[in-house]
């Protein structure tokens, strides 16, 4: 099983679905919101990987799509190695998630979650990264937790207020029990979304993701 590939994807938002415009599902006030999902808003990235970066902007597109009863709210990332690549994020019922589509791994869809503004810090939370419980035909989970809540964060020289920290544990049950793929450590600010994501994959991979300039509709 190629675990690091499955987790680079996610993050990185690849989906490869159709979506549909929304004109009946406004999005939720971007003020209110650690993830404001009204069209037009913008954020830009410095992605580093063991020491090689470049420029990734995410934007929302205006459109949605209803996976599990939920509505998501479309979204384009664009960067010099992958090109132009949609996604989705879920913003709603004090709850907030990235739903992306591993181009790789036979299209399986995998769904991240971000955080939960109405959890308070040590809350914890399993989830399933996919919509069978399974990757690759492995058992699979992601245990949530709300390790920070309302603090302050610098993230490029910048400093961000009302900060809410969430660690995610991807783990697999390869016939051994549950061992952990990766760790992700996603940093969600009130009225601007994700500042930070820091992600490690046992092996020496290291990722981090740093806003660096963001527009808010």
């Amino acid at each position: 099983m190629k675990k690091p590939l499955l987790i680079i994807i996610a993050i990185a938002a690849v989906f490869a679905a159709g979506c549909k415009k929304s004109d009946n599902n406004p999005a939720p006030s971007g003020s209110d919101s650690y993830l404001p999902v009204t069209s037009g808003t913008k954020w830009t990235y410095l992605d580093d990987i063991n020491g090689s970066s470049e420029s990734t902007t995410m934007t929302v597109t205006g459109t949605t799509a209803t996976f599990n009863g939920k509505t998501y709210y479309g979204m384009a990332q664009v960067s010099p190695s992958k090109g132009t690549k949609p996604g989705y994020f879920y913003s709603a019922n004090h709850s907030y998630a990235l739903r992306a589509t591993t181009t790789a791994a036979g299209g399986l869809t995998v769904e991240i979650q971000l955080g939960n503004d109405a959890q308070a810090a040590g809350y914890s939370w399993t989830t399933s990264p996919t919509d069978n419980g399974t990757v690759q035909g492995a058992p699979a989970r992601t245990i949530n937790t709300i390790k920070e809540k309302n603090i302050s964060k610098t993230v490029s020289g910048k400093s961000y207020a009302n900060v809410i920290h969430t660690q995610v544990v991807l783990q697999y049950d390869v016939g051994t029990g549950f061992e952990t793929a990766a760790t992700y450590d996603i940093y969600l600010a009130k009225g601007i979304g994700m500042v930070e994501i820091d992600t490690v994959i046992p092996g020496g991979f290291v990722e981090k993701q740093t806003l660096t300039s963001y527009t808010i509709k």
